[in-house]
């Protein structure tokens, strides 16, 4: 991939993050990327294109980033790191989010985001099992949740956390 075409990739997702999809035009991308219109259209065909491209790209960004997380043995450890992903995931990745976060009706989207938290229930569930956990199905669907909510606040800055609620939630899960 040439430097521009991610350069206007990246350009793209901060604006659809901060603006959103439908208030950021191709002709306001290309300016603030320093490129033509023309250029765009030729790297990507259309804005819907470079959506795709955007979303696709970022989800493979942050699963090569979080990649070694699903293999934590320790099941305590596991469930407290899947707590802290939501602050992690936006911390590194702000304007993905917020631009996840707007694009709550799109299928594209929803379907990537499904795929990339496909491997979470079957872990946790294990990891509640490992720890004796009563119900670990329902302890799985309420922290699965817990991390929805709490990328979804982070990424929208709703409510502003800071360390205070990672460690709150982390004391509700400990070894029983």
């Amino acid at each position: 991939m040439t430097n521009r075409k991610q350069h206007i990739a990246d350009v793209a997702l901060r604006l659809f993050g901060e603006r959103g999809f439908d208030n950021s035009s191709t002709q306001l991308i290309a300016r603030e990327a320093g490129v033509s219109e023309a250029l765009i259209f030729k790297h990507f065909g259309s804005k819907d294109l470079l959506l795709e491209f955007v979303i696709r790209s970022g989800y493979k960004r942050i699963i090569e980033a979080n990649r070694g997380g699903l293999t934590e043995p320790d099941p305590l450890t596991f469930i407290h790191s899947v707590i802290e992903l939501p602050f992690k995931l936006v911390r590194d990745e702000p304007f993905f989010w917020k631009l996840q976060y707007r694009l709550a009706d799109s299928d594209m989207a929803r379907q990537q985001h499904e795929r990339f938290m496909r491997p979470l229930p079957v872990r946790l569930r294990q990891a509640f099992e490992q720890l004796e956990y009563a119900d670990p199905d329902k302890e799985t669907a309420l922290l699965l949740l817990l991390v929805e909510a709490l990328w979804k606040t982070e990424a929208t800055k709703t409510e502003d956390y800071g360390q205070d609620m990672p460690g709150f939630i982390k004391s509700k899960y400990q070894a029983q």
